[in-house]
């Protein structure tokens, strides 16, 4: 037993001192699997992270929180309710303000407002850890404001400063500091945030466990206190999983990209290494080591690698992950209202799956080719063919395995019903392209080759050495051609995106004013407003359940002009009966059509109190950002049939005066409104499309670095390259050829490698785009878009891979330069 040990490791110190002797393809070996592996365990802590947070959904600021107090009409619970609740004996209940705000430079932050001294005993804001001075900072003048370190920095903020909204008015001094569960939100006591905000109303209350018929007699004291007071199942655990599943879903397929991007640097330093070892493979089976023997050590030297790759990626992707986070919060708060914190821990199911990925990677990448190299005859092995035969050959298979999985996409397309399908259509459609890459390259250099002129024996000459590199230079390419691929396709889906999202906010945000207030006197503001005011449009509405999930119930006047030129998506003959006002039919956003199943025509079952109501559904609208479900109806109808359903904002369409601003500003003052609960429609769009890029700015992070990967590796092949090819660099500088030749030689298939890649880039990017806006973004969020095709993002993207091709070209010649005296020296000794 000790003596097969001894003999296994010194196999297994054989094959490692290859490493020692070429450390630089043990750096790209290693440098593939740490970013592949980095980049995908980012994307994986983030989101391990954000279904944990989920599951904590169930409570607030720490506390726990099985159900809602909620205003039926959507107007918020009133102080005074809540006071009286209290003094009941309701003690598991306490308050919650939620706001929206603005800034005074048009910046958008969530504010959350509680008491910590009403939360549970065990919660309370004595019993967990508080900065300096503890709550008594936040409930005396001149009180707090908590921010946690992430929303500081985003606004400029440190200890003391205090944040100047847009209705003039200043947030209370600030404290960098973080509660459980508070997110990108400012904290602040309940009283102060009232105060401030001048409001009357709560958002919600939250009511702790209900043991045994509590709820039934919260029921019965909030139906005295209230009628318009609802308790409600807390289901936002359930409907954050479901809700979140296709983004989480599109993050994990972008990074498994990642980790095939940065997978094809490991192919290419183990193929380039394949050549230096089979030597040595030969060697040890003439030695008299047998298969097993060299099997388990090159299992060992797989482990090793596979352990060193995966601590490498894991910490790198630590950090990616603290870099990506705020980006992620911010998108899954503005679209699901999900709070994460800022504590990100790496799992060890996650440290798990990241060793796993890389053990298969190293497996098809290094134990595999090496297993068949060991297992071929000596004979065999010392009667290699040309390494251009070989390479031929393999162009060959990559061609017929890529038409093979173009295929295979094209019948799976035919029946596609889910986004893990997609993804994997998506994937095959990728990996179909880059396969069959090298065998396009090969065929447009021989076919520049024929069509020359003898006399242009210089570019002859480099066609002919583009073929010899390509063997080295293909998984490069490949590489690059994905992240080319990737990084156009998401442009293109982004820009098509906020295109028709500005488009749709332009008419969905006709008026001139946006007013929401809980102060303000509609009717009185209506009833005669004067020259200022043009039009105006009130919504009302509310959210019940429909299908299990939250939705939005929308009372819009019928005739206005801006509901008049609603744009649909579909709507059946009967869509004019909507504008009618017929009280039987309802529109619907695309979200129900696509994520619920509803067809035009068909009937829906709307919940009203403890019935439902039956409507046909005549048309379906554009809903961007909208999670949820929703349903359009005229305002005079969701008044009948839900009497306690709020007002939902108001427009206002101002006239041509001069002062028709300042009138509109004084008439709502006068009606009750107060600064800052109004906004201009271009602030509104600003904030928007603001909001918009934010959320989209965690995509353009990763596939900048998916470039980045395919940058190294592109790095990695020249490198190779110049190496493998310095005997030959030796020979040309004897004949007398000139650096000028050389570079033009050595650097033109280069060229026009890279610009088959960029130009086959355009229509797989191209591909890539449609199926993520005609089919995957249809699937994940019910939302239809055109494919608005430009050619800016193509152009960019062919100036930087210029640029990166550049930079490492000339890092690789340069190398290659300082070592051509070695190689000339070697060559006269062979002469000698």
């Amino acid at each position: 037993m000790t003596g097969a040990l001894t003999r296994l490791l010194r196999v297994l110190i054989t094959l490692l001192s290859h490493h020692r002797r070429h450390p630089l393809q043990t750096l790209f070996l290693l440098t593939g699997l740490v970013t592949g592996v980095a980049l995908w365990s980012a994307v994986q802590v983030i989101n391990a992270h954000a279904r944990a947070s989920y599951a904590e959904a169930d409570q607030v600021l720490g506390a726990q929180a099985s159900h809602w107090v909620r205003s039926g009409s959507g107007e918020g619970v009133s102080v005074d309710d809540y006071v009286n609740l209290r003094r009941q004996g309701w003690r598991s209940v306490f308050p919650i303000l939620e706001q929206r705000l603005t800034t005074a430079d048009q910046s958008v932050i969530n504010l959350i407002a509680t008491d910590l001294l009403a939360l549970p005993d065990e919660q309370a804001g004595t019993a967990t850890g508080l900065p300096a001075g503890g709550w008594m900072q936040l409930v005396t003048p001149p009180h707090e404001a908590w921010y946690p370190e992430a929303l500081a920095q985003q606004l400029g903020l440190e200890d003391g400063d205090r944040l100047t909204l847009n209705s003039g008015k200043a947030l209370p001094p600030a404290r960098v500091f973080s509660r459980e569960q508070q997110g990108l939100r400012v904290f602040m006591d309940v009283g102060a945030a009232l105060t401030l905000l001048d409001r009357s109303h709560l958002s919600y209350l939250v009511v702790a466990e209900l043991p045994g018929d509590a709820a039934a007699r919260l029921r019965q004291d909030l139906a005295a206190l209230n009628p318009d007071l609802r308790l409600v199942a807390n289901q936002q655990r359930l409907d954050l999983t479901e809700l979140t599943q296709s983004l989480h879903t599109q993050l994990a397929a972008m990074s498994l990209l990642s980790f095939a991007v940065g997978l094809f640097i490991v192919f290419n330093a183990v193929r380039f290494s394949l050549s230096a070892r089979r030597h040595t493979l030969t060697t040890l089976r003439e030695l008299g080591v047998s298969q097993r023997l060299l099997l388990g050590a090159i299992a060992l030297e797989t482990l090793v690698m596979s352990v060193i790759g995966t601590l490498g990626g894991l910490g790198l992707g630590y950090g990616l992950s603290q870099l990506l986070l705020p980006s992620v919060a911010a998108t899954l708060q503005n679209l699901y209202g999900a709070v994460l914190d800022y504590t990100l821990l790496v799992q060890p199911v996650t440290v798990l799956q990241a060793w796993l990925l890389t053990s298969a990677g190293l497996v098809l990448a290094l134990a595999w080719p090496l297993w068949r190299q060991a297992q071929r005859s000596l004979q065999d092995q010392r009667d290699e063919p040309s390494q251009w035969q070989q390479d031929e050959r393999a162009r060959g298979r990559l061609a017929l395995g890529s038409l093979v999985l173009a295929l295979l996409a094209l019948g799976l397309y035919f029946q596609l019903t889910s986004i893990a399908m997609g993804f994997t259509v998506l994937a095959l459609i990728l990996f179909a392209g880059a396969g069959l890459l090298p065998w396009t390259v090969a065929l447009i250099l021989r076919g520049v080759q024929r069509a020359l002129p003898d006399s242009a024996w210089r570019l002859n000459w480099a066609c002919g050495e583009g073929l010899a590199q390509l063997g080295t230079l293909r998984t490069a390419l490949m590489a690059l051609l994905l992240a080319l691929t990737a990084n156009f396709g998401v442009d293109s889906l982004v820009d098509s995106f906020r295109t028709s999202l500005s488009d749709w906010l332009q008419q969905r945000l006709a008026a001139d004013l946006f007013v929401q207030s809980d102060t303000l006197d509609i009717d009185a503001l209506l009833a005669s407003p004067g020259d200022w005011l043009v039009e105006s449009h009130r919504r009302n509405g509310l959210t019940v359940r429909w299908q299990n999930r939250p939705t939005q119930i929308r009372g819009l006047n019928t005739d206005t002009s801006d509901t008049r030129a609603l744009p649909l998506a579909a709507e059946t003959d009967r869509s004019p009966a909507w504008f009618d006002g017929d009280p039987g039919v309802v529109l619907a956003n695309e979200q129900v059509r696509y994520l619920a199943g509803i067809d035009l025509g068909e009937t829906v079952q709307i919940p009203v109190g403890q019935q439902t109501v039956a409507f046909e559904v005549v048309g379906f609208y554009h809903d961007y950002g909208n999670p949820g479900y929703q349903f359009y109806l005229p305002y005079q109808r969701v008044a009948e049939l839900w009497p306690n359903a709020g007002e939902q904002g108001l427009g206002l369409w101002l006239s041509d005066q001069n002062d028709a601003l300042t009138s509109a500003e004084a008439a709502l003052v006068a009606a009750g409104a107060r600064p800052g609960d109004w906004t201009r429609r271009e602030d509104v769009l600003a904030i928007s499309l603001r909001v918009f890029d934010r959320t989209f700015a965690m995509t353009a992070a990763i596939n900048a670095l998916t470039f980045t990967v395919a940058g190294i590796a592109l790095l990695a092949s020249l490198l190779a390259i110049h190496q493998q090819r310095l005997p030959s660099y030796a020979h040309w500088r004897s004949m007398g050829v000139r650096n000028r030749e050389w570079l033009l030689i050595a650097g033109l298939p280069l060229g026009i490698g890279l610009l088959v890649t960029w130009l086959l880039s355009i229509p797989l990017g191209t591909l890539l785009a449609g199926l993520l806006i005609y089919d995957l973004n249809v699937l994940s969020f019910g939302w239809t878009m055109p494919l608005i095709w430009r050619f800016e993002p193509a152009r960019s993207l062919f100036w930087l891979t210029l640029l990166v091709a550049g930079f490492t070209f000339v890092i690789s010649a340069v190398q290659a330069r300082l070592r051509l005296p070695q190689a000339l020296k070697h060559l006269g000794e062979d002469a000698a």
